[in-house]
């Protein structure tokens, strides 16, 4: 079986699901491809989306619900996508010939969905990276999707998606994320870690303040976002504090961790939830985030600590017997899904 992972870099999420589903299809033997080939007419749209959550977040947040729920430009939006998938993926799919499409966001849904519209024999599967399922996922001529929560079986099927191909497999994540080797914990011995800073959104810098105040390690981890490390390392922090780039190690760093703080994003989530450690939600991406955020809190693997509840949530989940603390870790334990990539590959073979 030939599979073809279609993605656009947005975020670290859709690349990290990419990749663990490459290596559970690799290891059922089948031959994997990635396609990034509409990065270049996505630009405009990702550079819109990018400075709508730098200036105008609440407006993004709005409309990204109104969107949702009246579907007004669904049907543009996917037309559009369409006919760029028929203009650009038409000679990739010639190269290739996949026998499956996994398409980790919607723009890829939707485009490869026009390619199969000129009745190209492949399957196309929609793998969701967020916990909710925004109109723009609808795609009628998808033949699956893999999900998480079964609030997203119903997400699909409000759209008229058959339940019956909806898989509700989890999250992909790295295999890494199973069984983490045993080391020396990193940087000191159960820190509190802050996540979040890779796109530098939210109020990282005033998150990590609060957190200093706190007579306890943190590790702050910035991603790949050089500019935002720069910028906390020009501060004066006490001793507990370091701050980091990107984590090789980041299965080791969250088993060893006492808290996490920071944003929920859907991979973070699926991470968070397999590490067994208790989650601080502080600030979110407007629309999906929220969405996911509420989701996480209603399943109780999560606690918000925004508009100043920080320290006390720190305070309050610290002590290993603190009835939150044990609450939490035992929701994540019931919904963390370790072999989705996996699931997902078997899957794969029985369409």
């Amino acid at each position: 079986m030939r599979v073809l992972i279609a993605s656009l870099p947005i975020g670290t999420g859709h690349d990290i699901a990419a990749r663990a589903l490459a290596e559970a299809c690799l290891q059922r033997g089948m031959a994997v491809e990635f396609s990034e080939h509409l990065v270049g007419r996505a630009r405009i749209e990702t550079g819109l989306y990018f400075w709508a959550l730098k200036y105008l977040p609440k407006q993004y947040g709005g409309v990204f619900r109104w969107e949702d729920r009246t579907g007004y430009h669904w049907e543009g939006h996917r037309r559009h996508w369409m006919q760029t998938g028929k203009e650009v993926l038409s000679h990739v799919y010639d190269i290739y010939h996949p026998d499956v499409i996994l398409a980790t966001h919607p723009f890829a849904l939707n485009a490869w969905a026009g390619v199969k519209s000129k009745k190209r024999p492949f399957k196309l599967v929609g793998v969701l990276t967020d916990l909710s399922v925004h109109r723009f996922w609808y795609e009628p001529m998808a033949d699956a999707y893999t999900v998480w929560f079964p609030e997203q079986v119903a997400d699909l099927t409000r759209f008229g998606v058959d339940a019956n191909r909806v898989w509700q497999t989890g999250i992909p994540i790295r295999s890494s994320f199973r069984d983490p080797a045993w080391e020396l914990p990193l940087y000191a011995k159960d820190p509190i870690v802050l996540l979040g800073g890779g796109l530098g959104m939210g109020p990282y810098y005033r998150i990590l303040r609060k957190l200093s105040e706190i007579d306890y390690p943190v590790v702050a981890v910035c991603g790949h976002n050089e500019k935002l490390h720069w910028h906390l390392d020009q501060k004066t922090w006490p001793d507990t504090v370091s701050i980091v780039g990107y984590v090789e190690k980041m299965p080791l760093l969250l088993r060893h961790s006492r808290l996490v703080v920071g944003k929920p994003g859907g991979v973070t989530a699926a991470e968070v939830a397999q590490s067994r450690v208790p989650w601080i939600l502080t600030h979110w991406i407007a629309g999906q985030e929220e969405a996911n955020r509420d989701r996480l809190v209603g399943h109780n693997m999560a606690v918000r600590g925004d508009k100043g509840q920080l320290a006390a949530r720190v305070k309050e989940l610290l002590p290993e017997d603190s009835p939150k603390r044990q609450e939490i870790i035992h929701a994540q334990g019931k919904w963390a899904r370790p072999h989705a990539a996996q699931a997902i590959a078997l899957r794969l073979q029985e369409l």
